[in-house]
Parts: structure tokens; sequence; C-alpha cells
């Protein structure tokens, strides 16, 4: 029985090969072509850092957005990006996830792909930028014949960006394009279809990010959450559908993924092999209840952060879901690289805060403290909201 998952048009993949793309031209655009985007450069960084985008809604037109580096020691926090583009993420309550920081940044953490306005704020139409945090230097990528190149996702070897299509108000599938602007490649389609009355895309789109190994791009579909081979197409199928369109998260030891789901009348977490199967359920509740969101794996145990509303959660082999971290509001939490404390956000705590909370992980200390690391600078507009975050490790 097909379903839609949190009120999203979701997609079943049909007949998918990899045909090329029309040929780019040669190079890349000069810096007029990256209208309303402002770079300030990081400079030299070291220890752990919180990546934080914040934004505030276009309410119709172009979303505003800033990309903040926060150290999470001590020092000066720098705003190194503020831009405009549709669709940037500020109101993303039912977690569309167009913006995923931790999705848009190279390996490395010193670059990261956005999605920025093609030609101008009065006129629809997106490109893609790499810039780096660190130099401000940027290039773009191109993909002709593309209106909107939406959730970029940079694959864990650097080589490729994976990112969902958007045409004239439809998503019509998922492309991959060379990290050095070459060989864009259409990898599946969607289209436009009536389901029960109700409009519905069928194809793919969604996109979730790549798996470790860099070979397959995770998406969610009308079937369910599934995996397409980048230079095959071949398609594995979960089975389930995700409660969200940032449910997932991978690792490469067994059980390598982590989803929060939506099943049979109720809302699980659960964990599966990287084929999709092995599934083991660690916990669940009835429809209706809060779901599980964002589940993230610990860098150093096999504990699970995940998200309940306004809480965060870990569930581990000594751990049945313990509470670290209450606010009045959704929030985005984080490990930090070590995976002894919790990063996380909190848009509703004065001009929205960002906080280290100790994880009490899996035979480990209990947890204590849960302190505010930065918040931004108050005035302007009244609508910006801190909507997400990823946590590096410079050397």
């Amino acid at each position: 029985m097909t379903r839609t998952v949190v009120g999203l048009l979701m997609l079943a993949v049909v007949g998918c090969t990899v045909s090329p793309e029309p040929p780019p031209p040669v190079g890349t655009r000069p810096a007029e072509a990256l209208p309303g985007v402002e770079i300030r450069p990081l400079g030299a960084a070291h220890g752990d850092w919180a990546i934080v985008l914040r934004s505030a809604s276009g309410y119709g037109a172009p979303d505003e957005g800033e990309i903040w580096a926060v150290p999470l020691d001590g020092g000066e926090a720098k705003r190194v990006i503020a831009w405009t583009s549709y669709g940037i993420g500020a109101y993303d309550a039912i977690r569309l996830g167009l913006t995923v920081v931790a999705r848009q940044l190279s390996p490395d953490r010193r670059r990261i792909v956005l999605t920025v306005t093609k030609y101008s704020r009065a006129t629809f139409g997106g490109a893609l930028a790499i810039i780096d945090l660190f130099t401000g230097r940027f290039a773009s990528l191109d993909t002709p014949n593309i209106q909107m190149p939406w959730r970029p996702a940079w694959s864990p070897d650097g080589r490729r960006i994976a990112f969902d299509r958007y045409e004239s108000t439809f998503w019509t599938g998922i492309s991959v394009i060379g990290a050095d602007n070459s060989d864009l490649r259409r990898l599946c389609d969607a289209s436009m279809v009536s389901v029960g009355g109700m409009g519905a895309f069928r194809g793919c789109y969604g996109i979730d990010g790549w798996t470790p190994d860099s070979k397959a791009v995770r998406f969610y579909e009308v079937d369910g959450y599934s995996v397409i081979d980048a230079d095959t197409g071949a398609i594995t199928r979960f089975g389930v559908h995700g409660a969200s369109l940032i449910a997932s998260d991978w690792r490469e030891a067994p059980p390598a993924v982590a989803l929060g789901v939506i099943e049979g009348g109720e809302l699980k977490l659960m964990t599966f092999d990287s084929g999709g199967s092995a599934p083991r359920v660690l916990a669940r509740v009835p429809s209706g209840s809060l779901g599980f969101f964002e589940p993230r794996w610990n860098p150093r145990s096999g504990d699970l952060l995940t998200r309940r509303g306004g809480e965060l959660f870990v569930y581990g082999s000594q751990l049945s879901g313990r509470r670290v971290a209450a606010v009045g509001c959704e929030i985005r939490g984080e490990w930090r690289p070590d995976g002894t404390e919790v990063v996380y956000l909190a848009p509703c705590l004065g001009t929205g805060e960002l906080h280290l909370a100790a994880a009490g992980v899996s035979g480990g200390l209990p947890a204590t403290g849960d302190r505010v690391v930065w918040s931004p600078p108050a005035g302007g507009r009244s609508d910006w909201r801190v909507v997400d975050l990823a946590v590096v490790h410079y050397p």
C-alpha cells in the first residue's frame, strides 16, 4: 500500500539507468556569477568546531542563509558565508532536508557545496557552488538545463556530488557530477503521477547522502528507503519508510545503518546491514507518538543519538533511551568527534543557542552538565533561525 511520509511527495523507482547528460561547457563561471553570496574566509582552524546553518524565510522569495564556524573550546565564532537562494531551509519543521551541512561538506571538511541563486533574487533558478571555508576560494559546477539542483551530497571519497533535480515545480530525479566539474550524469528520473486521486512523484528523489564506500546514493521514495548504485543504477530497497528526509545514518562497521522508521502503525528506531537485511528494532512507539528522527552513530561506540520532538536520547547496549537534552522546540544534535559529548542547536532559546551536553554513553560516566557554547548576534530580522549543524575536527 502506497504511503506518503510526513506529508511529502515520495517516490517509487522505475527503470533507473545511468545516462549521460549534455556535456557541460569547459571551465567555471567567473565571480560575478555567484549573485547574493558573501564570503569571509575562516583562515586557519584547529580543534573541534561546529559548522552551523542559520536561515530566514524568503516567504515566496529566496531564503537568507548564513554559515557560521564556531569553536567548541572557546574562541571567536565567524560568519564565513552569507547567501540568498530558494529553499535554504529556514522553516524545516517537517525535515525537508534541503540544506544539510554534514552531507554537503567535503571529506576534509574544508569545503562546502551549496545551492546558490543562478541569476538574481527576482528569478527562480539555482546553481551549485563549491566554497572553501578556509580561503574563500570558490568554483561553480555547470548544471545546464537543470532549473534547481537541490539537496547536494558530497561523496566520502571526494570525487562526486549527487543532487536532486527540480524543474518547473516538479522533482525530476537525481543526477551526479564530478567535484572537478566533470561527467554530469542523470542517475535516475521522477515524474508526476496520480495515486489514489492525489498527486505524487514516482521515481527517485529525496537524497539522503552517499554510502560510506562512495559507490551508491541513498534516497527516499514511495516504496521505501532505498540505495542506488551510482555507476550501474541498480537499486536496493530496505522495505521500510523513513520518518523524514533526513532519517538515517551510516557507518562502515555492522550494523551499518540506523534509520527512523514509519511501519505498520508504529514508529521505530531500527538498524540494518548495508544491504538492507538483518533488521533490528531498538525502540518502538505507537503511531501518533513522537517518532525517532536524525539518528547518529557515536563515532567511538555502538550508541545512537536520536531526536524525539524537542528531546535528544541516547540508545545503546546499556542505555535504553537515556535523555541527554530537552528544550521546548525541535532541536538538532550531533556527536562531538571523540564521542563523549552531544552538540545541539536549540532554535527557540534566545537568538538560537549552541549547546554541549554530556552524553552518558554506554559504559561511561553518567550524563552531567549542559552548557551554552554560542548564540548568534541579535539584531536585524526577528525570524532568523538556527536550523542545522555539522561537528568537525581540524588537525
